[in-house]
């Protein structure tokens, strides 16, 4: 299936889910033990279902990505008559810096760190289109990255990031021949630094390096793009700021106390989207956040007892994403669950939290760490920081 049928498919299911729950609303009561077990195993199917279109967007979107950049650098090849970078990046990924000829290693752009001739020590910067398609599978399996306003750096030089949050401030009518009044904008600034984040060692065995059938690459950017996103995101979404990114949970302001420790209510939420500013609110950035056990409890709430007005609403085209009362809704599993006292849900303007990446992605093959047992290793770098411009365009609902 492609992934518009696998969403519309999806999409049948949380029909059906919500029939369940308006079908008990309506007789004024909750789902009995048999509902409430047939609402979760449709729920894992659709979440199964999602997971799976999720993946075919995300190879759509690398293919289509890599397909424009090859066809951008066309005519460049042609003119240059020089070894494809991309070509001799494979090259080098499967055999080393040894097995490439002088005008070869010449398209390899070298780090500080390098050490000519010694291949363990050699440490590159990777080709654009595949620096690209590891960028996107970061995004997928980071959703703070994703939705974040990226910023790109030559260098990890300290960066403030000057803010100002001037939305209390109202224009008035000037009476003719009076005298304006003055109103100063109270600047600050986000100081962001550059913490260097490692995938760790993927190790490939050299027999399967050598077989050609086998996509070192495709593996290589799953493998080392979910787990560099794996640990930014954690900190992106929680990070306390010392000696890491500052998350933005943490960076987030409070907007509604709900009334339990252990559950949440359509009302709540609505509190919590109307507690956010309109400047905020109204930003075509602005959405849910919440971890996927949250989700589950909030796609059972409905409004009024025949839920004549349902909460949550499954995106159908491709691209889209999920809503809460028209807002779109991001599954963080970073985020904690719904417990005492636990930061449960996001809502706000995504685009002021700002993830600074400093730098090219860089990468290194070694060769001799593991040549006993005929094994190579690959590793990934990423220098980024990241913080909340201001901290009323994201607020958070918190458990009693």
């Amino acid at each position: 299936m492609n992934s518009v049928q696998l969403r519309e498919k999806r999409a049948a299911l949380i029909e059906q889910m919500n029939g369940l729950v308006a079908a008990a609303q309506a007789e004024g009561r909750s789902l009995n033990a048999e509902e409430g077990s047939k609402f979760d195993a449709m729920e894992n199917d659709a979440n199964e279902l999602k997971a799976n279109f999720e993946r075919v967007e995300r190879s759509e979107s690398m293919r289509k990505e890599l397909a424009a950049k090859r066809e951008e650098s066309i005519e460049e090849r042609a003119a240059t008559a020089k070894p494809e970078q991309r070509a001799v990046f494979a090259k080098f990924l499967r055999h080393g810096i040894n097995a490439l000829n002088a005008e070869e290693r010449a398209e390899m752009r070298g780090t500080s760190t390098q050490v000519a001739g010694t291949d363990s020590l050699g440490g590159f910067l990777v080709p654009e289109d595949f620096s690209n398609a590891l960028d996107v599978a970061m995004k997928f399996s980071g959703p703070v990255e994703q939705l974040a306003q990226v910023l790109n750096t030559t260098s990890g030089a300290p960066l403030p990031y000057p803010t100002v949050d001037d939305t209390s401030v109202i224009g008035a009518i000037l009476a003719e021949a009076s005298a304006d009044t003055v109103s100063d904008m109270t600047f600050a600034a986000l100081n962001l630094g550059a913490y260097t984040y490692t995938s760790k060692i993927v190790k490939v065995s050299r027999q399967l390096l050598q077989d050609n059938a086998f996509d070192l690459e495709a593996f290589l950017v799953d493998a080392l793009g979910q787990r560099i996103a794996r640990g930014t995101n954690a900190d992106f979404t929680t990070g306390n700021g010392s000696s890491k990114p500052t998350g933005v949970v943490n960076g987030s302001s409070l907007g509604k106390t709900a009334a339990s420790a252990t559950a949440i209510t359509a009302a709540e939420l609505l509190d919590l989207l109307y507690s956010v500013d309109p400047a905020y609110r109204n930003s075509a950035n602005a959405a849910f956040m919440m971890k996927d056990s949250t989700l589950s409890a909030v796609r059972k709430l409905g409004i009024g007892s025949a839920n004549d007005f349902p909460v949550f609403m499954p995106g159908i085209g491709v691209g889209q994403p999920d809503t809460l009362f028209g807002k779109p809704v991001y599954v963080n599993n970073d985020m904690a669950a719904i417990a005492t006292t636990n930061k449960s849900v996001l809502f706000g303007d995504f685009s002021k939290y700002v993830v600074r990446v400093a730098g090219p992605l860089q990468f290194l093959r070694q060769d001799e760490l593991y040549a006993a047992s005929l094994v190579v290793g690959f590793t990934a770098f990423k220098r980024v920081d990241a913080g909340l411009l201001q901290s009323a365009a994201i607020k958070h609902l918190v458990q009693a």
